[in-house]
């Protein structure tokens, strides 16, 4: 939800419009950026809080603290907890898709299977280690399970799994993946993506390993091309 005004965003020496009153243009587009900045913040704060604490420890007024607003602000742009939460998701699949999932219909023309198959993997893997958050929050939803998980799988997760699993049985079918379910097969994709860096805590503690160094991701992106399409 966005409003032309949002009074989270106006200082106390400002004065409030009257109802009904214009504001002029400038000072107009003025609050609107201040608003979607605000919103933005919130989104940032929330998307980490969901992820470390999940949904129900989640609080909404440390939410708004950590983003340098107000409650009331959260209350503004989107109502309630439940739809706080479900525009983090959303923003969380838009990204995915803009990070890894065109990669397996974008620009293909002239490139083999062997190449389209290595370049999902390099970036879906990359993905996985600049957004560790997305992972902790499914991984969360799918211990609680109930209505937000069903919501989030079919509304964002089933249309993805469709899209990637009829690529990987066209790789399956062109001998670079082995003959197993498509279903086992993707699950297993995701855990090696996803779960060095989910666990990059015990890594840390047990082997001295930094899964945030960049060296360090690149040998794991590595490491993920030599399983699933090694070289020659």
């Amino acid at each position: 939800m966005m409003a032309e005004i949002d009074p989270a965003t106006i200082h106390e020496d400002e004065e409030l419009p009257k109802p009904g009153a214009k504001k002029p243009a400038g000072k107009r587009e003025l609050v609107q950026t201040r608003a979607e900045e605000t919103r933005e913040r919130i989104l940032d704060a929330a998307y980490e809080a969901f992820a470390k604490q999940g949904f129900e420890g989640a609080n909404t007024r440390a939410i708004a603290a950590t983003a340098d607003t107000t409650h009331a602000a959260i209350r503004y742009h989107f109502g309630t907890k439940e739809e706080l939460w479900r525009e983090v998701v959303r923003r969380m699949y838009d990204e995915v898709a803009e990070e890894a999932e065109l990669t397996l219909v974008e620009d293909t023309d002239g490139k083999s299977p062997t190449e389209l198959l290595r370049r999902y993997l390099r970036s879906y893997a990359r993905y996985s280690a600049a957004n560790v958050n997305h992972a902790l929050i499914t991984i969360s939803e799918s211990v609680t399970g109930g209505e937000r998980l069903e919501w989030m799988s079919e509304t964002f997760i089933r249309p993805r799994h469709e899209m990637a699993l009829a690529h990987l049985r066209k790789y399956m079918e062109a001998g670079l993946l082995p003959d197993i379910s498509p279903v086992a097969l993707l699950y297993i994709i995701v855990s090696v993506c996803q779960m060095p860096f989910v666990l990059s805590q015990q890594m840390k503690v047990l082997y001295g390993v930094d899964m945030t160094d960049e060296a360090v991701i690149d040998e794991h992106i590595d490491a993920v091309l030599k399983i699933f399409v090694p070289e020659n």
